[in-house]
């Protein structure tokens, strides 16, 4: 992961030493829209977001858990925009940004299936993620002529690929165990923040970006952004239960998940 934030902010650089140095050549035409063909413009921002985990059918694939999305999680996102038109109402939008967000999920065994083991059965789980996924977007970017005040209505539409940077979670399972007895036993476990190593969390993550919002002139190079994103994560599933190793003891499945976020993105662009 650290090998891919540094390959990103390395290319970035080098993109806007290039940016830097072509300013120095000859002068480019400045009247109206057409001023930013051919011309990369650079752009910050900051984005409240709110994410949630959506299973895909309220069964597991195998048809012994019950599947239920338990709320959304407010999360934040923040990163560098890079837009490069080439017509006066088309360009290409890409960058990089971390975003924090997460859901939460809960399974319980389903009453009208007998599992096809006896021993060490999830009954029922609750897990809170919390996650931090590194995004690489790639869009179609699109906008109106200016409209009074120079303001312009930009719309976007593409693909990002995003890397987890950070998984963690609270979670609450229930399951049955064999005391020293032999007799069988229903316990609970319960953590805090725990981590997730492995693929217990998709490491690689593809989302569908749609946004909308709008540009407005401050000066001739500086614009306030603002712009509301749906993101949502469609390929590989999002997590995977029985590939988790925590405090517990016994396998269980959530089905087909999927990451999907709401941001509101505020920025500049220079």
């Amino acid at each position: 992961m650290k090998k891919v934030l540094l390959i990103a902010l390395l290319s970035a650089a080098s993109i806007v030493a290039n940016a830097q140095r072509y300013e120095y050549g000859p002068p480019q035409p400045m009247d109206g829209p057409e001023g930013d063909i051919g011309r990369l413009r650079f752009g910050v921002f900051l984005a409240p977001t709110v994410s949630w985990l959506k299973p895909t059918a309220n069964k597991s694939d195998d048809k012994l858990y019950i599947v239920n999305s338990e709320g959304s999680k407010a999360g934040f996102s923040w990163g560098l925009m890079m837009d490069y038109y080439f017509e006066p109402n088309y360009g290409i939008a890409t960058g990089f940004s971390i975003t924090s967000g997460g859901g939460k999920i809960s399974t319980r065994l389903n009453p009208n299936v007998t599992p096809p083991y006896a021993d060490n059965i999830v009954e029922s789980t609750y897990f809170d993620y919390k996650l931090q996924y590194f995004d690489i977007p790639f869009a179609l970017k699109l906008r109106t002529d200016e409209l009074p005040g120079g303001i312009r209505l930009v719309g976007q539409l593409g693909i990002s690929a995003s890397f987890a940077v950070s998984k963690r979670a609270d979670y609450e399972v229930t399951y049955t165990d064999i005391d020293a007895s032999g007799n069988t036993v229903e316990k609970t476990v319960k953590a805090d923040k725990e981590k997730i190593e492995g693929t217990g969390i998709t490491p690689v993550l593809m989302q569908l970006n749609i946004g909308a919002g709008v540009e407005y002139p401050i000066t001739e190079k500086l614009s306030l952004y603002g712009s509301l994103f749906f993101n949502n994560g469609f390929a590989p599933d999002v997590t995977s239960p029985k590939d988790l190793d925590l405090d517990y003891k016994g396998k269980f499945s959530d089905g087909n998940t999927r990451l999907n976020n709401i941001a509101l993105r505020i920025g500049i662009f220079f």
